[in-house]
Parts: C-alpha cells; structure tokens; sequence
C-alpha cells in the first residue's frame, strides 16, 4: 500500500478463517482417537472456566457433521473469539468407582444413545485460544479431546 501517512491512520485487515477439527498422526500415542480444534493457524484449548461443571476427560466431539461456531467475545481476556461445539460427556461409568485398575472387559457397556444409563449426555463445550489460557481461574485444561 502506497500512500501518504499520517499520524492515527491504521490499517484493518480481515481474514476469514474456518474453525476445524484436527487430528495428529497415528504414531503421537498421548492423541491416538483424538481431536483438537483450530481456527486459522491458531489452536484452541479447553479450559474449566468456560466449560463449568464438565469434566474435560470425559468431553468427545463428532468428527461426522461437526458444527463449530465462532463468536467474538469481547469482554473476555481482552477480547478474544471463542469457538463453540457440541460435544457428549462419557463419564467411565460406575464399574471404575474406586478402582484404578479391572478386568478387560469387564463392566463394559456397549454402545447406545445417551439414555442408556452410562451416564452419557449432550453438553456444548466452548474453548479458548491456546495462547490465552492460564488467564482466569485455576482449573484443567485440555487441547486434546475424545472424537467420537
């Protein structure tokens, strides 16, 4: 841009920038099943703050029609754009209670739809720009989730 400038002038740009969900390679063990979500070269994170009462560990995102939204929050963290999903909670279910260790197999539940008594339900997570974690609050954090 060629031009005369004068002290106050500024320069806006805009680029549109789609939200995706992301996968690492097979071989990045601690990512293996599942997804990070990022909006242009950014990469978000999931943090408690935004996402209260939800226990990140047990968030899983559909990689199959997936919906991200993106919205400008103003008034967060000196202004920010969040991105919102829906997500499914899948809690390890009632045969882990007390116990760090089972049985393969056992206690397993097969696979349903949320009413099938394993504790799963559909919640909207909302994560943040990784660089702007660590800001608020102490409480997990997350980049990585369960796809489903």
């Amino acid at each position: 841009m060629r031009r005369t400038w004068r002290p106050g002038d500024t320069v806006v740009l805009s680029m549109p920038m789609k939200a995706f969900l992301v996968a690492a390679h097979p071989y990045v063990a601690e990512d293996l099943g599942r997804v990070a979500m990022t909006r242009g070269p950014l990469v978000y994170c999931f943090e408690q703050a935004d996402n209260p009462g939800v226990e990140l560990r047990d968030v899983v995102v559909p990689v199959e029609g997936a919906v991200v939204q993106a919205s400008f929050r103003e008034e967060l963290l000196g202004g920010v754009t969040v991105l919102r999903s829906e997500a499914e909670l899948r809690p390890p279910g009632g045969a882990w209670e007390g116990r760090l260790y089972r049985l393969a197999g056992e206690g397993v539940a097969p696979r349903g739809p949320a009413s099938d008594g394993t504790g799963r339900h559909a919640v909207e997570v909302t994560a943040v720009p990784y660089y702007a974690w660590a800001n608020r609050e102490p409480g997990r954090m997350t980049v990585w989730v369960r796809r489903r």
